[in-house]
Order: structure tokens, then sequence, then C-alpha cells
């Protein structure tokens, strides 16, 4: 009975997924990239009562949450989120 020496092995999962580096990217907006005319992108941001989520609840860096703090006191003060 002839036996199969070849190394490569037909439908052994992998422990890691194998990445293409020609795979593309899928584009999307950084939090502090998000416009202040659609609240309901920055909806995630902000409780029911409209207090603005800290931090620890968001997982952005410092400087994100500035940006995105920002954002949203100045789409406060054009009225576009309530």
């Amino acid at each position: 009975m002839p036996v199969d020496s070849s190394d490569e092995s037909p439908n052994v999962p992998t422990p890691f997924p194998i990445m293409s580096t020609t795979e593309a990217k899928t584009q999307t907006l950084k939090p502090e990239e998000i416009p202040m005319t659609q609240p309901q992108l920055m909806s995630r941001y902000i409780t029911d009562t409209g207090k603005i989520l800290p931090r620890k609840y968001t997982g952005m860096s410092a400087k994100q949450q500035r940006r995105v703090t920002s954002k949203i006191k100045s789409a406060r003060n054009l009225l576009t989120m309530q």
C-alpha cells in the first residue's frame, strides 16, 4: 500500500487564519472623523440621558475621546443632537 509522503496535508485546520497581503481593507471612519451632521453615528458615544460615555466604555484613546467630546458638544450647540 503506497503512503502519500507529501508535506501538505489538506483540510487540516491551522491555529491562525491565513492572511493575504492583497486583501482589500475595509474603510471605516475613525471616531474623530464622524461628521457633526450625522447624530445617528455619534449616538454610540452618548447615553440615553445624553451624557457622554467615558473612555472606559468607549475604548478610545485620550486623544480620540477629546475630539469626540468636542464634536458632540459642537453638535449640541448646532441643535443637531439632543
